[in-house]
């Protein structure tokens, strides 16, 4: 299982986004060097639309050595992550609880550890389709 972060509204499953501390300009200049910093290492990583503290990272197919190596080398760069409120935590657990229902195989979240880790999905099933599903059923 690879350990995806969720912090606000997103989820992933080898692919997902990363969390800055808020709209402030430096730390979306961080994001962006944390972007670059992974392209460099092979990690399909976009850099954060202007204003925005998240940049999407896609890790499939890519071998767990390697993504764990290229986030080592970078994590200079990562801003650090502020604790989730009650209520994302809350919106996470929602999440975690809908992949299961959908055959996804997904941890629940805490409050050290903020991150829901998915598996791959079962035959047949498509992760994106039930990641959209389940994020708009969290959101409703």
């Amino acid at each position: 299982m690879k350990k995806l972060l969720f912090p606000l509204a997103f989820l992933v499953a080898g692919c997902g986004v990363i969390p800055g501390l808020g709209a402030e300009d430096n730390n979306h200049d961080q994001l962006v060097k944390y972007a670059q910093c992974l392209r460099q290492q092979g990690i399909n990583a976009a850099d954060p639309p202007p204003g925005e503290d998240s940049f999407n990272l896609n890790a499939r197919g890519v071998p767990k050595d390697k993504l764990e190596a290229a986030l080592q080398t970078c994590k200079q760069y990562r801003p650090q992550e502020r604790p989730p409120s009650a209520e994302d935590l809350e919106r996470m657990r929602k999440t975690a609880a809908c992949l299961r229902r959908n055959g996804i195989d997904a941890s629940d979240p805490t409050a050290a550890d903020p991150g829901i880790r998915v598996g791959s999905p079962p035959p047949g099933k498509d992760l994106d389709a039930i990641t959209a599903a389940c994020q708009k059923e969290v959101d409703q």
